[in-house]
């Protein structure tokens, strides 16, 4: 008896953890036969007859999910077919780099599996169960797995970690979690465009729901960023940060050149406000656990732009000046979203890390 096992995928990094899937399933269970269009799929033959006829020909599928392509129209399209196909417990998203909570829409009605060495035991233990009669012994399937997980594990952190080409599938995603909080549609392109919203608190409520690599802000007393409205993300930060998640902060130090306060803010207490800004972060970070001085830094000039970085998502505003060369208040002002992979986009978060390297740190 064969166990046929269909590897949906969709987008780069998903089909080459399904391609390593593929590989190393029959190492572990000799009875499993993976199954993927990648592979199998003959030049000429009809793409979509062909996948949809191996859809209702497989016993189990297996939906590989990054938070690129969570919101893939194909990926969904695979997924929703095999749900009619087989039945929900049959369908398995594995998340590379999510968790379950961090997704919803269609997928969310299954069973996910996190890659990581416990749960993809018992991603294989649910699979040799489906052999019924001729499943493998548990002590034998145990030293399959042992024996081969070394080797997927690696290969597959070295997919995590790639250096792979954007498909501005964050720029979208982003957008669709800035429609929840009423902005108004922008015309998309290869940037976003947003009349308001600036420094608000949907902004950081936006960045805590898409960031899954990294969050770099860039502002002044980035305030808002440490309030209790975002305490749900920061008391999950530890957990993301040993996991590989990216946390930078920039603050304007208080300890600037006279005309570099003057000009960034026009409020005559605007040093004690910075000042208390920066403790209570400290504060807030201390409170959940991070280090704030391995995420915190300061910066001693005049900005041009204020941005935060949301994984691949760079949301940014230049900064503008008032009649007396003072910096105007940036809340709820314009900005645009734009692929960190475009030039432009590229450019705005090497400044940003040029900055870090350079700041001022805390001790």
């Amino acid at each position: 008896m064969k166990l046929n096992v269909f590897l949906s995928w969709s987008g780069t990094r998903s089909r080459m953890l399904a391609k390593e899937l593929s590989r190393w399933l029959p190492r572990v269970i000799q009875a499993s036969k993976p199954w993927m269009s990648d592979e199998y799929i003959l030049k000429g033959e009809r793409w979509s007859s062909k996948i949809g006829d191996s859809l209702g020909n497989h016993d189990i599928g297996i939906v590989c999910v990054t938070p690129e392509n969570v919101e893939a129209k194909w990926l969904l399209f695979e997924a929703g077919a095999l749900s009619k196909a087989l039945d929900h417990a049959r369908v398995c998203p594995v998340l590379l780099g999510m968790r379950p909570s961090e997704f919803d829409g269609p997928l969310s009605m299954f069973q996910a599996t996190v890659f990581e060495r416990s749960d993809m035991f018992k991603l294989v233990s649910s699979l040799n169960a489906k052999l019924e009669e001729n499943r493998v012994n548990e002590d034998v399937l145990e030293d399959a797995f042992d024996r081969c997980w070394p080797g997927l594990e690696s290969k597959v952190a070295q997919i995590t970690s790639a250096e792979i080409e954007a498909d501005s599938t964050t720029l979208p995603s982003t957008i669709k979690v800035f429609a929840k909080y009423g902005f108004p549609e922008p015309a998309v392109g290869s940037s976003a465009f947003f009349k308001e919203g600036f420094e608000s608190h949907h902004i950081y409520d936006i960045a805590a729901q898409v960031a899954r690599q990294r969050l770099y802000q860039y502002g002044r007393k980035n305030r808002k960023l440490f309030d209790k409205e975002h305490w749900d993300f920061l008391s999950e930060l530890p957990d993301r940060i040993n996991d590989g998640f990216d946390f930078k902060c920039l603050f304007l130090d208080p300890d600037s050149p006279p005309h570099v306060l003057e000009s960034a803010h026009s409020d005559p207490d605007f040093r004690d406000q910075l000042l208390r800004s920066i403790d209570k972060a400290r504060k807030v970070l201390d409170r959940f656990g991070i280090d704030f001085s391995k995420h915190c830094r300061t910066y001693r000039c005049h900005r041009s732009v204020a941005l935060t970085v949301v994984d691949d998502a760079v949301l940014f505003t230049p900064v503008k000046l008032d009649g007396g060369g003072t910096v105007q208040r940036l809340t709820k002002c314009s900005f645009t979203v734009i692929n960190s992979h475009s030039r432009f986009g590229q450019e705005l978060v090497d400044g940003f890390l040029a900055k870090w390297d350079e700041g001022g740190s805390f001790n």
